[in-house]
């Protein structure tokens, strides 16, 4: 469960191992991935709640899957696909908006639709903040949900977040703005 990335002067390397629970795994993306992305992102209610394009197709796929080596390599961000064990795309998962100065980054994440209800979200959010209290040496993680995304929200007080602000008209999805619930996660939490 080790990841074991290599953090040089705010810049962020994947080594191309697993991140396991043994129930819920992170890898880095795949080109391989693209079918299995674009099957996932075709689900209305993922690009309710993100920026994900809808409809969703090849091509967006395509430029993700390169935009993550600006992301990676500019340590603004540290992506990760989320699979079962045995490697079925289950969604996807980033520490983002690195701020290497203050020691602090956003965790934002989506689950394809058969996926949701079994956990994996929750885990996911666990694993990939533990590996960046560990591995990148973060103090704080923030999770921003919208106000109606119930969902969202429990996932975050299960990874055990606490539930800051209201920020009001925060986010922006498919239907519009949305208020938004910020928590935060502490490295000695």
């Amino acid at each position: 469960m080790s990841g074991a990335p290599a953090v040089s002067a705010g810049k962020i390397v994947l080594s191309g191992e697993t991140l396991s629970d043994g129930v819920t795994a992170l890898r880095p993306w795949r080109d391989a991935d693209v079918a299995a992305l674009v099957e996932a992102c075709q689900d209305p209610e993922i690009s309710r709640w993100t920026m994900v394009p809808s409809p969703y197709r090849e091509t967006d796929a395509l430029a993700y899957l390169l935009q993550r080596y600006e992301l990676i390599h500019g340590g603004r961000a540290a992506p990760f696909a989320v699979v079962e064990p045995e490697g079925r795309l289950l969604g996807s998962i980033s520490l983002m908006h690195v701020a290497w100065k203050h020691a602090r980054a956003e965790v934002g994440y989506w689950l394809a639709a058969d996926a949701r209800g079994n956990g994996h979200a929750t885990r996911a959010v666990r694993q990939i903040c533990g590996w960046g209290f560990r591995e990148l040496g973060l103090a704080r993680i923030v999770l921003y949900a919208a106000i109606a995304n119930a969902r969202s929200q429990r996932v975050a007080e299960r990874a055990g977040f606490t539930r800051e602000a209201l920020l009001r008209s925060y986010l922006t999805g498919r239907d519009g703005r949305h208020d938004a619930v910020a928590y935060g996660l502490m490295a000695d939490e």
